[in-house]
């Protein structure tokens, strides 16, 4: 038999085990087959094929095929129950080319090609660590991947296109002698305008994601300890405000003297990315400039869940996906859940005086600028170079932040 209808066997083979699992019956019989480990030897998979080809063959699926193939037939499940931490190293492998998660040092450099991302991606949130030694590669870990990435990609577009809509505003003269008459071909040129700023800024919203989880991570390790020093009877409690905002100060040094960001380009591009994010933010909340914005409120958007809520503010904003009123008090709702539920933290009330209104979450120079700007003045980089994206010929935007060198080109 010829390597070709072995091939063809075999999708039959898996195509009748498909439609057999679709006439299974009930769904009470299906899960109780899921569960119900097998008293014999296992049985064959759909593939007469060796175990570590088939590990190979399920490797180039999406993260979000494996529960689907699970649900297969029991051949599939148990293949995939057994093999999954070999199939999610052949995964990362197969999209890192050939290397695995590993810890961000100095001397790695990360190229901004579209299939890289994940090599980026995947070493500031590496696997977690087992308890008998490794890591864990689960299937978990890696629908944790996808959903940061969702995360940073959705973002990365509506701040591109926030910053391709006020060039349009603020621009008219511009785009009516430099652009084609044709609103179509008008449109499609803005169009590659803002998938040019969103490639720019993917790998700049990674670092920016990591220090804000990073952050929150150690807020709450830092409080757990605490308050076993208050339970101790170790803490003179409740700690003043004043106190509470140098630890979480020398927190984020912490974060800024580590990888990745030792490297001082990391450093300025991530600076670059939380000044540009706060701008639309508050762009956003008053396009004149004219309205008292309270930064307490940004920073808590920035805080208690990082860009989950930040992604659902501008979405409301641009009215991406229904109704924008909808979305604007679905997106209320859940901040408000957010904020009441640190508000009764019972541990951060233990050890913490509680604050006004106007300062419970410190201003917005308290998350990042503060201390990042020190870090910077520390490595004599406080001025260096804005970050430049050429969308279309001749015209440049710009963004950076007060101390970066002057040039040339739109400031976004």
């Amino acid at each position: 038999m010829t390597g070709f209808a072995k091939f063809a066997l075999s999708v039959q083979k898996v195509r009748a085990a498909i439609h057999s699992r679709r006439k299974a019956g009930a769904k009470d019989q299906r899960g109780s087959s899921l569960r119900t480990e097998p008293a014999g030897p296992p049985p064959s998979s759909p593939w007469d094929l060796p175990v570590e080809i088939q590990i190979r063959i399920f490797a180039y699926s999406g993260i979000t095929d494996f529960h689907p193939l699970r649900l297969v037939c029991k051949a599939f499940y148990q293949l995939l129950t057994r093999n999954e931490h070999e199939i999610v190293r052949q995964y990362l492998r197969l999209r890192r080319h050939g290397t695995l998660p590993s810890p961000i040092d100095d001397d790695r450099i990360y190229t901004r090609n579209p299939g890289d991302d994940v090599v980026l991606l995947s070493d500031l949130f590496p696997p977690s660590k087992s308890a008998r030694g490794g890591h864990l590669y689960t299937f978990k870990y890696l629908h944790g991947l996808r959903r940061r990435q969702m995360l940073c990609s959705r973002l990365c577009y509506y701040l591109a296109d926030r910053i391709l809509d006020r060039f349009v505003q603020t621009e008219p003269a511009v785009m009516k002698a430099s652009f084609p008459a044709k609103r179509n071909e008008r449109n499609a040129l803005v169009k590659r305008g803002i998938a040019s700023i969103w490639f720019h800024l993917a790998p700049l919203m990674y670092y920016t994601l990591y220090f804000l989880e990073s952050y929150a991570s150690a807020r709450r390790e830092h409080t757990n300890m605490l308050v076993q020093k208050y339970e101790a009877g170790q803490l003179p409690v409740p700690l003043p405000l004043d106190i509470r905002e140098r630890m979480y100060r020398e927190l984020q040094t912490r974060i800024l003297q580590s990888p990745p960001f030792t490297n001082t380009a990391a450093l300025v591009a991530t600076h670059h990315c939380m000044h540009l994010l706060v701008s639309y933010i508050r762009y956003a909340m008053s396009p004149d400039g004219q309205a008292e914005i309270n930064d307490s409120w940004i920073s808590s958007l920035l805080t208690l869940a990082p860009f989950v809520r930040i992604v659902e503010f501008f979405s409301a904003e641009i009215g991406d996906g229904g109704s924008q009123r909808t979305q604007r008090k679905e997106f209320m709702y859940n901040f408000y859940q957010d904020t009441t539920m640190y508000e009764k933290d019972h541990m951060n009330s233990v050890v913490f005086a509680r604050a006004t209104a106007q300062n419970l979450h410190g201003s917005v120079q308290d998350i990042w600028f503060t201390a990042a700007e020190a870090e910077l003045r520390n490595r004599r980089a406080i001025h260096h170079d804005v970050e430049h994206v050429w969308v279309w010929s001749g015209i440049p935007i710009v963004f950076g932040c007060p101390d970066c060198h002057p040039t040339r080109g739109w400031q976004a």
